[in-house]
């Protein structure tokens, strides 16, 4: 009887908690969609983003085929952030999981293995950004490290 008293106040917990989490969660993603001041770019964009006519930069605003270049770099400052954190809220769920688990045997691998998988996959995210700085460093070829789309002239 005391048994399924305490697996029922458990389950109680575990509701409690999980609609506080839902209700976290939906307040950070509603406040994405509020509105927030637009921060203007200041400078004009060179280089190979964009192109223009001679050398007066009013006229650099041709987007060129180069332009992927700052797209794809864009993309991986997103991803990297992303996967950041991405690894944080699992291992926030991990360990929520495991305070939750009452000591049981399932919720406990549950939450070890959530811990397990958020940080292996820190581990694989860095290790590749690792590996291509020490291929960089020890051949001293510095192209593996930048994404360029080759031009006709270069």
């Amino acid at each position: 009887m005391k048994n399924l008293k305490k697996e029922n106040i458990a389950q109680q917990r575990i509701k409690f908690l999980k609609r506080h989490i839902l209700l976290i969660f939906l307040v950070l993603i509603s406040n994405l969609y509020t509105a927030s001041p637009v921060f203007a770019q200041t400078t004009t964009w060179t280089g190979v983003c964009v192109s223009g006519i001679g050398d007066d930069p009013t006229t650099h605003d041709v987007a060129t085929i180069q332009g992927l270049e700052c797209l794809i770099a864009n993309i991986f400052t997103v991803i990297i952030t992303l996967i950041g954190l991405i690894a944080f809220v699992m291992l926030i769920v991990g360990s929520v999981l495991w305070l939750v688990s009452g000591g049981s045997a399932e919720g406990t691998k549950k939450a070890r293995d959530t811990l397990t998988y958020a940080v292996l996959g820190i581990v694989v995210a860095l290790s590749a950004f690792i590996v291509l700085n020490l291929i960089s460093g020890f051949t001293g070829v510095e192209d593996i490290k930048q994404f360029i789309i080759p031009t006709s002239n270069s």
